[in-house]
C-alpha cells in the first residue's frame, strides 16, 4: 500500500511538474525571448537601414529615391543602397555613390541579372558605372526612373550589352500610386 500511494505521489509531482520551466532557455547569443505580444518591428535587407532615405551610405534623406526591392518583394523607398533590386531582371551590387540628387545618381558597382545568367554572372557581376535619372512623383515622394550605363566591365561582350538593353530597356521599378 506504502509503495501505491509513493507511487502516484511521484506520478502526481511529474504530471503537475511537465510544461513548467524553471530555467531560462537556451537563446542565441544577442537574442531575447519575447512574448507574443512583443514582436519586434521588421528590419530592412543589410546594406539598406531601411526606407525613406536611410540607406547604404547612411547620409541624409537628400535627393529622388529608388523603389528598391532587395530582401522585400513589396518593395520600399530607399536612397544610395548598396544593394539595389532594380526591376524583375537588373540587380546592382556593391554599390558606391558619387552623387545622389533630386535630377541625378552617379555610382559604380556591380550589375547582374536574368539577362545574364547563362554567362555565370550571378558568381561573378560585370563592373559598371551607372546613372539614374528621370525623377517621377509617386504620393509625394520622387523615384528614379531609368537607369544608363555610363561605362561597362571590359568582359562584358556586346551581346550581354544587348540581352541588357533588352531585358528592361534602362527602366527602374516604380512603385504604383495609391
Amino acid at each position: 500500500m506504502r509503495r501505491m500511494i509513493l507511487s502516484g505521489a511521484v506520478l502526481l509531482l511529474a504530471v503537475t511538474a511537465c510544461g513548467q520551466q524553471e530555467t531560462e532557455p537556451d537563446m542565441p547569443e544577442g537574442e531575447t525571448e519575447q512574448s507574443p505580444g512583443e514582436q519586434s518591428a521588421p528590419t530592412a535587407p543589410e546594406g539598406n537601414e531601411g526606407p525613406t532615405g536611410e540607406g547604404g551610405s547612411g547620409e541624409s534623406a537628400e535627393g529622388a529615391h529608388v523603389f528598391n526591392h532587395h530582401g522585400d518583394e513589396n518593395g520600399f523607398e530607399d536612397q544610395r543602397p548598396t544593394e539595389y533590386v532594380a526591376t524583375e531582371f537588373t540587380t546592382f551590387s556593391d554599390m558606391e555613390w558619387d552623387e545622389w540628387s533630386d535630377q541625378v545618381a552617379r555610382g559604380e558597382g556591380e550589375i547582374l541579372g536574368t539577362w545574364c545568367m547563362d554567362q555565370g554572372c550571378q558568381d561573378d557581376p560585370y563592373d559598371v558605372e551607372v546613372e539614374l535619372s528621370d525623377p517621377v512623383e509617386v504620393d509625394g515622394t520622387t523615384y528614379f526612373s531609368t537607369y544608363t550605363i555610363t561605362e561597362y566591365d571590359d568582359d562584358m561582350s556586346e551581346e550581354v550589352r544587348g540581352a541588357l538593353e533588352e531585358a528592361d530597356g534602362g527602366r527602374l521599378a516604380v512603385p504604383s500610386a495609391e
